[in-house]
């Protein structure tokens, strides 16, 4: 179980310090049979945490798991701009069970909706972008494709850089992953130094 939940910590790192709503991670039997794993001790590790997991697909080889900020993610759908957004998407609720549910229903019959980024902390102009909803052209790519003015989007992308690296740093000093997650104090990650406006900027 502690190499499944290391990966887990290693891959979610930016969820867990507070800047990132969510993270995407595919657990799979290929290498380890980690699937197996997450199946027998998936509903202990969260215990205590903040941190919550949904299913988005499942095969019998392999489970796309959104890992997810449960205070973080009901802030954001609070908020009028990314209603309006979803709204747009065919979403008709601002409940984690309804955007959820809408999620794995639009993953199971088709392909990653790309209305999913603004769930994984990507900029709402890097998502709409991607998905012809502006006019902005594609200026550079890092952790996902970027849009128009590039500032934002790099901002962001070194905030979860320097999550990751800290959480890293963590796992290699021997602290017990589990703990991680589970909420032991994360310093300066507590407070990610972007603003809300920048993570809205659209």
């Amino acid at each position: 179980m502690r190499y499944l939940v290391h990966r887990i910590v290693r891959c979610i790192a930016a969820t867990i310090a507070g800047g990132k709503p969510a993270t995407l991670m595919n657990i799979s039997n290929e290498y380890g049979r980690l699937l197996d794993v997450w199946d027998r001790y998936k509903a202990g590790i969260f215990i205590g945490s903040e941190i919550d997991y949904y299913e988005l697909k499942r095969t019998d080889k392999n489970a796309v798991v959104l890992f997810f900020d449960q205070n973080r993610l009901n802030e954001l759908l609070k908020d009028e701009s990314v209603m309006e957004f979803l709204s747009e998407c065919g979403y008709e609720s601002d409940s984690i069970d309804y955007v959820l549910k809408m999620l794995r229903h639009r993953y199971t019959t088709d392909r990653c909706p790309p209305e999913i980024g603004i769930f994984l902390g990507i900029p709402m102009k890097d998502v709409k972008g991607f998905m012809g909803l502006n006019s902005l052209r594609n200026t550079k790519c890092g952790l996902w494709k970027i849009y128009g003015d590039p500032e934002v989007s790099e901002k962001r992308m070194d905030e979860y850089r320097r999550a990751r690296k800290m959480i890293i740093k963590r796992l290699f000093s021997g602290e017990d992953p589990v703990n991680i997650i589970r909420g032991a104090e994360l310093g300066f990650l507590n407070k990610p130094s972007f603003s809300r406006e920048d993570y809205l900027h659209t």
